[in-house]
C-alpha cells in the first residue's frame, strides 16, 4: 500500500505533512456490507464524469484538505485560484505556524487565505512579482501549480530527479522558470500531459489540482531512494455504514479488478495507520424492509436492530436515520447488513 514520503530534515525550515489516517490495530468489522462508492460520498456533483478524480477528491476531503462550496458542490470542472493552490497546500503540509504579517502587497488581512499565503511566502515557497503583487483571486496555470507544488515538496526534505524531460509536444511553451519543476514531477509520476501536451499555460481546474496533491502525498521511494508515484488499483475507499475509510488496500484483488456499488465484506481490520480490507461477491439491492410499531422485517424474517444501526442512502450517500425505512415509494431497494443476527445498516436506493 502506498505510504507518503519519510521526510528527513534537509534544512532549516522542513514541513510535515498534516494528513493521517484513524490509528487502528484490531478487526474493526466481520462479515458486514460496505460501499465502494462510484461517485464521491462527500460532493454531490463528483460522479461519472470525474472518476479519474474520485478517490484523491474523496481522500482529500475526509482529511479536511479541501472543501467544497454550497450545498456539497465540489465545483470540480472549475478553474483553482492561486489563493485557494496555497490553502491546500497549507493544510496538507501544517504551514500554519510560519505565518506572521510578512505578506504580498495585494494580500487583504483577514481574508480567509492570508495566513497561509504569508507562511508560504516565508518559507520561500511562492514570490511575488515585480510590482510585489502575488494575485490570489487569479486563477493558477498549470505550470504555476507544478512550480509551488515542487517548491513545497523540496520543503519536506524530499530530493527529486530533475533529469529534463522532452516528452511533451509542447514543451517549448514551457516557461523557463518551469522546466525543472515539470521535469522533477514528471519522473516521479505526479504529473501527466494531455494527448502528449503538457498545455502548460492554460489553468488548472479544481479536480486536477486534487490529484496532483493527492499523487504527492502518496509517493514512495523507489530503488534509487527517488520519489515516485505508483498507481495502485487494489487500494480504494470505502464506506462502512456512516463511516468513512481511505486507501483501503483490497487483500483479495485480483488483476484488472474495478470495485463500484455493495460489498459483501468478510474482513475490513487495521494494523498501524493502514486498511485492509477482504471483499467478496457483490451484495444484491432486494431486501424488503418493513419497519413498523419498532418491529424490524426484512423478507417476512423479523430481526433485532443495533442500537448504533444506521439508515444510508446511496445516492447522494447520506445519512437517513437511526432508524429503520420502510422499502416503498422513495426508497424502492435495500440491503440489510447483519452481524451475529442483528442488523447495523441498510442501505437504500430510490
Amino acid at each position: 500500500m502506498n505510504k507518503k514520503l519519510i521526510a528527513t530534515v534537509l534544512s532549516t525550515t522542513v514541513l510535515c505533512s498534516a494528513l493521517v489516517n484513524a490509528s487502528a490495530t484490531d478487526v474493526i468489522e466481520q462479515n458486514c456490507i460496505v460501499y465502494a462508492p462510484d461517485h464521491s460520498v462527500f460532493f454531490v456533483d463528483v460522479n461519472d464524469g470525474h472518476s479519474w478524480a474520485l478517490q484523491a477528491i474523496d481522500y482529500l476531503a475526509n482529511a479536511g484538505i479541501i472543501n467544497g462550496k454550497e450545498h456539497c458542490v465540489y465545483d470540480a470542472n472549475a478553474d483553482l485560484t492561486r489563493a485557494d493552490f496555497i490553502t491546500m497546500l497549507s493544510r496538507a503540509y501544517n504551514m500554519t505556524n510560519y505565518a506572521n504579517d510578512n505578506n504580498f502587497a495585494d494580500v487583504e488581512k483577514d481574508k480567509y487565505y492570508t495566513s497561509a499565503i504569508s507562511a508560504a511566502k516565508n518559507l520561500g515557497i511562492i514570490s511575488g512579482d515585480a510590482q510585489g503583487n502575488f494575485n490570489p483571486e487569479a486563477s493558477l496555470t498549470r505550470q504555476d501549480a507544478i512550480v509551488i507544488l515542487k517548491n513545497t515538496l523540496e520543503k519536506t526534505g524530499i530530493k527529486f530527479n530533475e533529469k529534463v524531460v522532452n516528452s511533451y509536444q509542447d514543451i517549448d511553451n514551457i516557461a523557463d522558470y518551469a522546466v525543472n519543476s515539470v521535469s522533477a514531477l514528471t519522473n516521479s509520476n505526479v504529473v501527466y500531459g494531455v494527448d502528449g501536451n503538457l498545455l502548460p499555460n492554460d489553468t488548472i481546474s479544481r479536480a486536477e489540482v486534487a490529484v496532483l496533491l493527492y499523487r504527492s502525498l502518496m509517493l514512495e521511494k523507489n530503488g534509487l531512494g527517488e520519489p515516485i508515484y505508483i498507481e495502485n488499483p487494489d487500494v480504494i475507499n470505502l464506506c462502512v455504514g456512516d463511516a468513512f475509510y481511505s486507501n483501503v488496500k483490497i487483500t483479495n484483488y485480483e488483476d484488472g479488478q474495478t470495485f463500484a456499488g455493495l460489498y459483501n465484506c468478510s474482513k475490513l481490520y487495521g494494523q498501524g495507520e493502514e486498511f485492509y480490507a477482504v471483499l467478496n461477491e457483490s451484495a444484491k439491492m432486494d431486501d424488503n424492509v418493513s419497519w413498523n410499531n419498532n418491529i424490524l422485517t426484512v423478507n417476512g424474517e423479523t430481526l433485532s436492530v443495533a442500537e448504533d444501526m444506521t439508515s444510508i442512502c446511496l445516492d447522494p450517500y447520506s445519512l437517513l436515520s437511526n432508524e429503520p425505512i420502510s422499502t416503498g415509494d422513495e426508497y424502492k431497494n435495500a440491503t440489510v447488513s447483519v452481524q451475529d443476527g442483528v442488523v447495523t445498516a441498510i442501505y437504500y436506493s430510490k
